[in-house]
């Protein structure tokens, strides 16, 4: 049983604690550093009135190992999408010192909860520093997306996107994948505005339309960016820059970490893959950490065997660049093009031009599923894997960068977040004093 109470002695306020004998609780009360034995009374404990203080009782008053009839009241902890870990209860000393060591962790005052960016590491070890305290721990994973809220629109409402928004696109060398998601996000828009012309629509409509996407459709935030980036761009590029639209309001990127195959994860998945096709693909993107748009890009000729390195011309944002070819990517390209032969392209669909890419993304989901992984596996979840396991074995973050074509750093450090190589040799400022 356990029993607190506020207490004031000269003008000093403190939490006064009482726990029944045998209560198995006494052992973290005696560890934790702000709690002092009451030297006169047994079972008896002083704590100072403070938050971290109210939070560690609360903590304790959900352990219920010990209550009247035994009753073991489960914990659950939540995989949330982008990666992050919920823990709704006061984890202890231990757990308090471990979740602040980590990048990206969050307390929620409100709501009396820590999120942590999750890796099975960082799950495995939120369950030690928790099992003493709540020996009934269940996890569930909530990143399974949710159908996305689409408008009817009659047949009748539909707008097709301009002709001069699509000769600006091309003329101004967009790649073709921006040609045909800004062509049909606008022709979106125009059609929810299908009373009015393009020059009709003021700047009030079109941030109410921001909202609309928001507030009724639910609209990830990339999917809002690239809206307003191609309401942007027909009225500033096509209509002469007009700036109406420049204060649209962006939404706020999350700190979401990507999703990363352990490295066993990663051989079950290539030896769990039947194709030699499938598994080449799988192999190449993996090891060199490519983009789909640059896997399905490649040319047989782009492979230099000589020195070894594979060239990726034009990748995103125009650019030209090498990656390395491993030996094993060598040999299984080898096998590969001998028996397949493609014309052009590496990898070729069955009529011949490029490969493609939900081919691609179809075939990696199932063979994911059938070898027991349950993360949700797209192409860029090996990129994201390969930069990821190249950081554990230690190779500089300059080449991850270059490697992947990355022009801003920041963008290959979310990596080390990712990974916990190292933490456990980081020695706490703490543990140097001398207390």
């Amino acid at each position: 049983m356990l029993r607190v109470r506020t207490c004031e002695t000269g003008g000093y306020a403190y939490y006064s604690v009482y726990l029944s004998e045998g209560d198995p609780r006494e052992g973290l009360l005696e560890g934790n550093p702000w709690c002092k034995p009451d030297g006169v009374q047994p079972r008896h404990w002083k704590m100072p009135l403070t938050i971290q203080s109210k939070n560690f009782l609360k903590g304790l008053s959900q352990d219920r190992r010990s209550g009247g009839k035994g009753e073991k009241t489960p914990i659950r902890l939540l995989i949330l999408r982008g990666n992050r870990l919920r823990v709704p209860v006061y984890p202890g000393p231990a757990g308090l010192r471990y979740f602040k060591s980590l990048a990206y962790r969050r307390y929620d005052a409100v709501n009396k909860h820590w999120t942590l960016p999750y890796t099975d590491k960082v799950l495995a070890k939120v369950k030690e520093v928790l099992a003493p305290m709540y020996p009934e721990i269940e996890v569930e994973d909530r990143r399974a997306k949710k159908a996305k809220k689409k408008t009817k629109r009659l047949r009748e409402h539909y707008r097709s996107c301009p002709e001069e928004m699509k000769e600006k696109l091309r003329v101004k060398r967009y790649s073709e994948s921006t040609v045909r998601t800004y062509t049909s996000m606008f022709s979106e828009f125009l059609s929810y505005h299908y009373a009015h012309s393009p020059e009709e629509i003021t700047a009030d409509q079109i941030k109410a339309y921001m909202r609309h996407l928001v507030a009724e459709r639910e609209v990830s935030e990339s999917y809002q960016n690239q809206m307003i980036n191609a309401v942007k761009f027909y009225y500033e590029k096509v209509l002469g820059g007009q700036r109406r639209t420049y204060f649209v309001e962006r939404p706020r990127s999350g700190r979401n970490l990507p999703t990363v195959l352990s490295q066993k994860e990663m051989s079950a998945l290539l030896k769990g893959i039947p194709n030699v096709k499938h598994k080449t693909i799988v192999t190449v993107i993996y090891s060199c950490g490519l983009r789909i748009s640059e896997l399905i890009s490649m040319k047989v000729s782009d492979i230099d065997y000589g020195s070894r390195r594979i060239l990726l011309k034009q990748a995103k944002g125009k650019k030209d660049r090498y990656v390395p070819l491993a030996e094993r990517t060598e040999l299984m390209v080898k096998a590969y093009l001998k028996r397949y032969n493609p014309e052009e392209y590496l990898f070729e669909g069955p009529s011949g031009g490029q490969y493609s890419p939900s081919s691609v993304r179809k075939f990696l989901k199932r063979y994911s599923k059938a070898v027991g992984v349950k993360k949700n596996v797209c192409p860029h979840t090996l990129r994201h894997s390969c930069a990821t396991h190249l950081l554990e074995n230690g190779v500089d973050l300059r080449y991850i960068q270059h490697l992947l074509g990355h022009n801003d750093s920041k963008t290959t450090e979310v990596y080390t977040h990712i990974t916990e190589m190292g933490l456990d040799n980081i020695k706490n400022p703490l543990d140097q004093l001398d207390l």
